[in-house]
């Protein structure tokens, strides 16, 4: 009898209806995939930045702490020269001639060397620092790529798995033109299998057997 759905066609609406499901679950992982790497990217960049802020403010402290123990140092330098000299003085004769001078020119040379080491090593702990902050910004950077990367990405993946999902829904559809002529679904009730030639449902013969 003619108008029955044939298996032919049945099956190929099943395909083509798991096809278009299939490539939406795709697409919908693909974006959650992206949305995941980015907001990673993101999380790092952001803690990169934070660590850059960190070792400029310590790369800061290094250098107000080098003043300060300059200072000191300069101050500690300038009351030992004070000392010595009164004690030359004391002694009597020039403490601005000959051995005395000497004493305190050699006192004054080996202070002004300490606050300079003290300078010199607030700078390079400073620069340390800065190396450090500049490498964390690098790795921001890259982090920020890594975020941009992942969502520009998503347009191409995306694509390719409409352009997979039409080209099977378009197989499907010829299946199923293909299948869409008369005929049944046949049912041999000696064995609860399909088979042709003993009867055939159809939606005119909703409540009976041809």
């Amino acid at each position: 009898m003619s108008g029955g759905v044939s298996a032919t066609t049945i099956m190929a609406g099943v395909s083509m209806a798991m096809t278009a499901a299939g490539t939406a679950m795709s697409i919908a992982g693909q974006a959650q995939q992206a949305g995941a790497q980015a907001g990673m990217a993101n999380y790092q960049a952001q803690v990169a930045r934070n660590n850059q802020m960190v070792a400029e403010w310590n790369a800061q402290q290094a250098l107000q702490q080098g003043q300060v123990d300059e200072q000191n140092q300069r101050s500690k330098a300038a009351a030992l020269l004070g000392s010595q000299r009164a004690a030359l003085a004391s002694q009597g004769g020039d403490v601005d001639s000959g051995s005395p001078l000497d004493i305190q020119a050699d006192t004054a040379r080996a202070g002004e060397y300490d606050a300079q080491t003290i300078r010199n090593n607030a700078a390079v702990k400073a620069y340390g620092y800065r190396v450090q902050g500049a490498n964390a910004g690098a790795e921001a950077n890259l982090d920020d790529y890594k975020a941009a990367s992942a969502m520009g990405a998503l347009p191409y993946g995306m694509g390719s798995s409409l352009l997979g999902g039409a080209s099977k829904l378009a197989g499907g559809a010829s299946d199923l033109m293909k299948g869409g002529g008369g005929g049944g679904v046949t049912v041999n009730y000696a064995n609860g299998n399909a088979a042709a030639g003993f009867g055939t449902y159809t939606p005119s013969n909703a409540f009976g057997w041809s």
